[in-house]
């Protein structure tokens, strides 16, 4: 098991901001005004959840420890910067790709694909929060097909 002392500081950084990149992947599958601050409740309110398997669970509290110690300390997780002239779901997924490299060498097998099934819940979370699609939630769908095919997506590449 990998603690955070085994992280150097950006490593960590990375780590702690892993699980809301994989939200945004989420919502920027489906941009939705008004679907998308739901969506970010339920992604802080399933990162929160800390739903992790248990070779995961010390490594997701001590992420959820500082996620939570740096929000009430009013200290913002910093936000990698997006080309706007790129595909944003690419850049997330390769910012997410090279905050998780570091789990091949710090962390065990098992620790690692339980902290990327952790990622999965809050992905899964965030699409299941908002409704997308409709006109007055009539015809409206919790989790769009851009949506499922996010999900898809960031399954194959978390395994």
């Amino acid at each position: 098991m990998s603690t955070k002392s085994d992280y150097t500081e950006q490593e960590w950084e990375g780590l702690l901001q892993a699980p809301v990149m994989a939200g945004m992947y989420i919502m920027v599958a489906d941009v939705s005004v008004t679907a998308m601050g739901k969506e970010m409740a339920g992604m802080l309110k399933a990162i929160q959840a800390q739903n992790a398997p248990d070779a995961a669970k010390e490594l997701v509290s001590a992420v959820v420890a500082d996620i939570v110690a740096k929000s009430s300390n009013k200290e913002k997780l910093e936000q990698p910067e997006l080309d706007k002239q790129q595909d944003p779901k690419v850049q997330i997924m390769k910012i997410l790709k090279d905050d998780l490299a570091v789990l091949d060498e710090k962390a065990t097998p098992e620790e690692k694909s339980g902290f990327g099934a952790w990622l999965m819940t809050v992905a899964q979370a965030t699409a299941e929060a908002g409704r997308e699609g409709g006109f007055l939630t009539i015809g409206s769908v919790h989790v769009s097909d851009k949506e499922k095919t996010a999900l898809a997506e960031l399954k194959a590449e978390l395994g």
